[in-house]
């Protein structure tokens, strides 16, 4: 990585500023990801809930107590 300064005005500092604070993430971050959207380049995801988890719910025990008896549940499936 490569460290740069640049020079904002201050409309836009306060905007990326009120962005880094809302999003819980530092104003380098934010600007990091806003740059390389601007130019085209793949931006990570930068939270778990802008991840896609397609996977998540996809499977169906039929049961109704997992959160609760998730040890018993583990259990039954390593006897099988």
């Amino acid at each position: 990585m490569t460290r740069t300064q640049l020079q904002l005005d201050d409309d836009t500092y306060q905007a990326l500023r009120r962005r880094a604070f809302a999003e819980h993430r530092s104003i380098s971050a934010v600007a990091r990801e806003a740059l390389k959207k601007g130019l085209g380049l793949e931006a990570p995801p930068h939270s778990l809930k802008d991840m896609r988890l397609t996977f998540v719910g996809s499977g169906v025990s039929g049961r109704t107590d997992i959160s609760v008896r998730h040890d018993e549940a583990l259990a039954e499936d390593f006897r099988r």
